[in-house]
């Protein structure tokens, strides 16, 4: 574990290099949201902890998880995954060098700017000093699609269906590229 930002309120943006599954609480918190309001059947925390685990038996791929933490409490997750990413993604496109993957992104405090001020702030800068110049984002929420636009570039557009078929789910992918850092 290692803090590598802070802002008011006892807000802190730590780093973990191993993986523990209480870090994907805000995964949970979501997915029990979208049970109550009738949302879609796609379990995020189910997939989330399922590509972990790949992750950890696919060679050459490495991943780090980052928090929000207020108060000693997560309420923020996202995961970078990095190494040979083209073994995980079906973009032929995507290159292993110098590129990472954004992956399930949930924040449990919404409209408190920690989303964007974490992702603007703290996790691209940090990245793009560690010598990374894209970051690949998926999303499949259509209320994130306007923010992603605003740090990158809309690449893709595809559809997928849910977990047991009952929804059609649109995804996008975003690109933020080191040389049009806003």
């Amino acid at each position: 574990m290692k803090i590598i930002g802070t802002k008011e309120n006892n807000v802190n943006f730590v780093l973990y290099t191993s993986f523990n599954p209480k870090l994907f609480l805000p995964i949970g918190n979501y997915v029990n949201w979208k049970l109550q309001n009738n949302w879609d059947d796609y379990n995020e925390l189910f997939h989330s902890l399922n590509y972990i685990e790949n992750l950890k038996q696919t060679e050459g791929i490495w991943f780090e998880i980052h928090t929000i933490e207020k108060n000693n409490e997560i309420k923020g997750v996202l995961t970078i995954v990095g190494g040979h990413i083209n073994q995980l993604e079906v973009d032929d496109n995507i290159e292993n060098k110098n590129t990472i993957l954004l992956k399930y992104f949930h924040i449990i405090e919404k409209g408190k700017s920690y989303g964007s001020y974490w992702l603007n702030s703290v996790i691209i800068p940090y990245y793009f000093n560690k010598g990374i110049e894209k970051i690949y984002i998926n999303s499949s929420h259509p209320q994130s699609f306007n923010f992603y636009n605003k740090i990158g570039n809309e690449i893709k557009t595809f559809t997928k269906k849910s977990d047991n078929h009952l929804y059609e789910r649109v995804c996008k992918t975003f690109l933020v590229s080191a040389n049009s850092e806003t």
